[in-house]
C-alpha cells in the first residue's frame, strides 16, 4: 500500500469525522473546515497515485 492510498484513506476518514461533527456536535464551521481538509487530502492522494 503506497503513500497515495494511505492519503486517500485518511482523507475519507477525516471527511466522515467531519460529518459526525455536523450531525452530533452541531458545529457547521468545524464540519466545513474538516470536510475541506478531507477532500483536499483525498484529492492529493488521488493526484499522486495517478502519476505512476
Amino acid at each position: 500500500m503506497g503513500f497515495s492510498r494511505i492519503l486517500q484513506i485518511a482523507g475519507i476518514i477525516v471527511a466522515l469525522h467531519a460529518l459526525y461533527f455536523g450531525i452530533v456536535k452541531d458545529s457547521m464551521k468545524m464540519e466545513m473546515l474538516m470536510l475541506l481538509i478531507g477532500v483536499v487530502m483525498f484529492y492529493f492522494g488521488r493526484l499522486s497515485g495517478s502519476k505512476r
